[in-house]
């Protein structure tokens, strides 16, 4: 509000001008301030006010939405529900439409809601047994019981326990019958058995057929139905797609000894590993698969995280070899011996960015320029395994190499892209060539890009996996069948002796070279 103030009122204080009470400051001023501040007050309510009012309007927008959301919601519903019901579900509701009568009832326990899966009577699917067999053999009972280690006593004079078994057998479907000997521990009292040659102890389905759909699966990259309908179509055995995350399930359990194995060996060795990482997809999030391997062996880790800590978890906090990968921030805090950066991501990029320069141009050459470091020194390391460059042109090639790594790290650029890259050349300015002064360390992360090749091509055939207990199985089993692969075995021959076989002996026969 406004104070109004005559100080020519015939009334007037002859101490308007210098008010004593006031410190001697005039009337006038005092007026002044309170009416600019009664001013500031009414902007303040006017701001509130329109404040109100937009969270007035928000409120009933926000109020709408739920509404609307909770229409869709219902509508998507209904239309699952009428998708998916049952024949003697529409009867029900139509029936329920006809009757016009609406005599309230009481509540009954039929009122209860419906228990998820499929409706009564639908028919299950169960593997017939088979009637005939190809043929029989004879399995002796264990001197030593699997349990207790106690002493088993066969008895001769009781039946054999018979268990056929379905496998393929020289690709050729074959249903076996092991003829297992009675016997009884004499500690614990249990009658046991020990698998015969081939054979998988209560399954119905044998371990090379399991191996077969575990390959096409988890090396080929094959979906679960279509493993299924592939394998009926070739040996006309069926089993159904769970069936197969069954086969998965055991043969991840009985590949964990050598999967530990094969990554202690990594964090062991003095020589390089490479390591690289793509995304996943579990159960519409994001994740990730980790790989690190070399020459012999490769190791795939799943995790949700992409931090530098899972790989740092694989390798050791003492990781004493040279550590290949590309300039992802999170090998940063690794721990190693040297660290060799990709040439061909260092390429890539400077191939990407010279599209967006004027040809001729300054930042043109700089781009330019790269792409012609990283050629030589990837050609100087191909010569050299080869054995076709002498020790004065090894010398001559080092000394440009570093020379023009120098000269890139300093000569003048403008544009911003082509900063960016100089930054990254700064940055790891020691870890570019260190393929130089070791002819073991290669100048590129190829090897672990081409080990991930799989995966990218299994993520756009599956879209991932549903849980993380399945990609958890899919990289031990990865572990397994590339590492056979590396050291000249198939990999499905590698699935079979986990089948069939102690971790301990198969971890020989997977080490020696095919």
């Amino acid at each position: 509000m406004d104070f109004c103030f005559y100080p020519k009122h015939e009334y007037a204080c002859p101490h308007v001008s210098h008010c004593p009470h006031l410190g001697g400051a005039a009337l006038g001023t005092l007026v002044l301030a309170a009416s600019e501040n009664g001013q500031y007050i009414d902007m303040l309510c006017g701001q509130l006010d329109a404040a109100r009012k937009s969270v007035s309007r928000l409120v009933d927008e926000n109020e709408q939405l739920k509404k609307q959301l909770e229409q869709a919601k219902l509508e998507l519903k209904l239309e699952r529900q009428n998708k998916f019901a049952t024949n003697q579900q529409n009867q029900e509701e139509t029936d329920a439409a006809d009757d016009t009568s609406e005599q309230p009832r009481a509540p009954s326990d039929s009122d209860e809601p419906k228990k998820r899966g499929a409706p009564v009577g639908h028919p299950g699917w169960f593997r017939a047994t088979p009637s005939e067999y190809d043929w029989a053999v004879d399995v002796e009972a264990p001197h030593r019981c699997p349990r207790c280690q106690g002493h088993v006593t066969a008895f001769d004079t009781l039946d054999p326990d018979d268990h056929l078994q379905e496998d393929i057998i020289d690709g050729v479907y074959c249903v076996v019958c092991y003829q297992h000997q009675p016997g009884r521990c004499d500690d614990c009292g249990a009658w046991v058995q020990q698998p015969g040659e081939g054979e998988i102890l209560c399954s119905r389905i044998g371990p090379k057929l399991r191996s077969t759909a575990v390959y096409l699966r988890n090396v080929i990259g094959i979906s679960y139905r279509k493993v299924s309908q592939a394998i009926e179509e070739m040996f006309e055995i069926t089993f159904t797609p769970a069936a197969l995350i069954g086969f998965e399930t055991m043969l991840a359990e009985k590949a964990e000894p050598v999967v530990e194995d094969i990554a202690k060996k990594l964090s062991s060795s003095d020589g390089p590993v490479h390591a690289d990482e793509t995304y996943w997809t579990l159960n519409g999030s994001r994740a990730y698969y980790w790989v690190h391997g070399d020459e012999k062996y490769i190791h795939f880790q799943f995790d949700t995280s992409r931090a530098g800590q899972v790989s740092r978890n694989i390798l050791g906090d003492d990781f004493t070899g040279t550590l290949v990968t590309d300039c992802y921030s999170g090998y940063f805090a690794h721990a190693a011996g040297a660290k060799q950066k990709c040439l061909s991501h260092l390429a890539r990029r400077a191939n990407d960015w010279q599209k967006l320069t004027e040809e001729g141009s300054l930042d043109f050459v700089f781009f330019e320029d790269i792409k012609q470091f990283v050629k030589r020194g990837c050609n100087f390391h191909r010569l050299r395994r080869e054995g076709k460059l002498s020790d004065e042109e090894q010398a001559a090639e080092k000394a440009w190499l570093r020379e023009e790594l120098l000269r890139l790290e300093t000569c003048d650029v403008s544009h911003e892209k082509a900063f960016t890259l100089q930054a990254r050349l700064l940055r790891h300015h020691g870890e570019w060539l260190v393929f130089l002064d070791d002819p073991r360390v290669p100048p590129t992360n190829n090897l672990a890009e081409r080990a991930l090749r799989p995966l990218v091509v299994l993520r756009k055939i599956t879209f991932g996996h549903r849980s993380s207990a399945g990609a958890t199985r899919m990289a031990k089993i990865m572990t397994v069948g590339e590492t056979a692969r590396r050291h000249g075995h198939r990999a499905s021959d590698i699935f079979f002796k986990l089948y069939t076989r102690p971790p301990n002996r198969v971890l020989r026969r997977l080490y020696a070279v095919a």
